[in-house]
This record gives structure tokens, C-alpha cells and sequence, in this order.
């Protein structure tokens, strides 16, 4: 009978391998085939699929160092890899409650191509969803102008397609001046 500590270290090393698969197709996508492939994510109780060659990488949440007189949806600043990159609060830019801190465990990076240097808190990445295999819902109306189609996929999850370009480019991402 297995205890508590034998899986531990078991679910540790299903972990890093998913994360070493995740961070390897996330860095082999721009060289992909056009396949209508998303990454899964949860940012609280919410589902997102984000386009795979639009996100540079995902972190364990790092240090943030708060920035006066930002929004405060704008968390501050945190260092990934030698690059400072601004640290958002979805939920809380959408208008809604902070992203709580015991939910807030990694950093969506955006790409480097969107622009801009920064990143989403998120909750945890779940998987690659293929667009082939999900069922298109009703539509209903979005939280920001950056939500796009919702889907249930084959495990009955609800998922809001999140499209970076338009987040990025979004007036109120930009504005993070209080």
C-alpha cells in the first residue's frame, strides 16, 4: 500500500515531465504545422485555451515587486530569466475579484512577438487541446474583448478561448497607470 510520501515524489516527477513536454511544444509551435491546436489553462475557476506560439513559456510564479501607482489589477514586475516582464491579474482587469494568492501559482509569458513584455497569473496549465475535438457552445457574453468561442471538450469542460493579440493590444492592458 502506498503512503503519502511514496506519492509525493511520484506526482512531482509526472510534473516536471508534463512541464518538460509542455515547455518543449510550446517552444517547437511556431514551427508547427497549422494544426488548431491550444493550450489548456486555468486562471481560478475558469478554463482559457491560449494559442501555443503566442506564449513564450510557462513559470512558477516568481518574486513580484510591486510598481506605485499602477492599476491594481497591474501586480508589478517580476524577473523571468534575466527579462523583466509586468505581471497581470486577469480576473481582476476583467473587473472581477483578485485572482485569490493560493491560486496564483504560475505566469503565462507572453510571446515576444505580441510586443509586449508581460505575463498572465494563472492557476495551472492542463493540457493541449485540439480545436478538431471540442464542441462550439453558445455563445455568451465575453468578460473582455479578448474572449473569444467557448467549447466543451471530451471531459465536459467548459473552455473560453483567449486570444493574446487582442489582450495585448487591448487599451486596457496597456493602461496600467492608476
Amino acid at each position: 500500500m502506498a503512503t503519502q510520501r511514496d506519492v509525493g515524489p511520484r506526482q512531482l516527477v509526472k510534473l516536471r515531465e508534463f512541464s518538460t513536454q509542455l515547455a518543449q511544444r510550446l517552444k517547437e509551435a511556431p514551427n508547427l504545422p497549422t494544426e488548431p491546436t491550444r493550450l489548456a489553462i486555468r486562471i481560478g475557476a475558469d478554463n482559457y485555451l491560449v494559442e501555443m506560439g503566442l506564449a513564450s513559456e510557462i513559470v512558477a510564479l516568481p518574486e513580484i515587486a510591486r510598481v506605485p501607482w499602477t492599476k491594481p489589477w497591474y501586480r508589478g514586475l517580476a524577473n523571468v530569466r534575466g527579462r523583466l516582464v509586468g505581471v497581470v491579474d486577469l480576473q481582476q482587469l476583467m473587473g472581477r475579484e483578485p485572482l485569490p494568492s493560493e491560486q496564483a501559482q504560475q505566469l503565462l509569458v507572453l510571446g515576444e512577438s505580441l510586443g509586449v513584455a508581460a505575463g498572465v497569473l494563472m492557476t495551472r496549465a492542463f493540457g493541449i487541446r485540439n480545436l478538431k475535438d471540442l464542441e462550439p457552445l453558445e455563445a455568451v457574453p465575453s468578460r473582455g474583448e479578448w474572449e473569444r468561442m467557448r467549447y466543451r471538450d471530451l471531459d465536459n469542460i467548459t473552455l473560453t478561448e483567449l486570444d493574446l493579440r487582442d489582450l495585448a493590444g487591448s487599451p486596457a492592458f496597456t493602461a496600467i497607470h492608476a
